[in-house]
């Protein structure tokens, strides 16, 4: 937000003549204070850092997304991993991480049968997916497709989750980013396996609908949010 007011103040001098050269602000990475620099004597190594108004608005989503996560335990693992562990698709862990998991499955479960999809402790869900939906729209990263597939999923809209969860796993084979090492990836690809597993097998089920609290959300509209 201090770099979005350091560029507004910048423009407003060109704007009244004050300054007759571009300035650029560098986006601070490092949490660090922001700088201004100009334009002319930048190098192309300083482009990642330009704070644009794309990127400020992708940190804002990022940060409401996780602020929102209806998951709100062990914030060591990823947003996905959390919402994993509460679907069971994953390895269980100890007995005091699985009981904590499941009871905030259960509790956003219950919560969703009420219509209530707030709450002070376990998030909102209703504002987490509409920051995956404004992200997924922006093409920031593809696993945004992904973390928007488990929230559906936990809203019991399979067939949407299923969707999404096929487009990510498509972006994701045709990218030609190299496979990471890291464990943490290991297991969120493992939960992705499993998740699409027990979709599909959701999916050959006869006669299988949204639940009814998700009727009486979306009313007539036969797409969610």
């Amino acid at each position: 937000m201090l770099s979005l007011v350091y560029s507004e103040i910048l423009k407003m001098l060109r704007l009244w003549g004050l300054v007759d050269f571009d300035v650029e602000i560098a986006f601070p990475l490092d949490h660090g204070l922001p700088r201004g620099y100009q334009k002319q004597k930048s190098r192309e190594s300083d482009q990642s850092h330009i704070m644009t108004v794309q990127i400020l608005l992708e940190e804002i989503l990022r940060n409401l997304k996780s602020a929102f996560w209806p998951f709100q335990h062990d914030f060591s693992r990823s947003l996905f991993l959390r919402a994993a562990h509460a679907a069971n698709c994953i390895e269980q862990l100890d007995s005091e991480d699985s009981g904590l998991q499941l009871a905030s499955a259960k509790a956003a479960k219950h919560r969703l049968e009420r219509g209530v999809w707030t709450s002070v402790r376990f998030g909102d869900m209703r504002r987490a997916l509409a920051a995956c939906e404004r992200l997924i729209l922006m093409e920031t990263d593809v696993k945004e497709l992904r973390d928007y597939s488990i929230l559906l999923y936990h809203c019991g809209l399979y067939e949407q989750s299923l969707h999404y969860l096929k487009l990510y796993q498509e972006a994701k084979s045709s990218s030609l980013e190299k496979p990471s090492s890291d464990p943490t990836s290991s297991l969120e690809d493992d939960a992705v396996e499993k998740l699409m597993i027990r979709l599909n097998l959701i999916s050959m089920e006869e006669g299988w609908s949204k639940p009814s609290y998700v009727k009486n959300f979306l009313g007539n509209n036969s797409e969610p949010w």
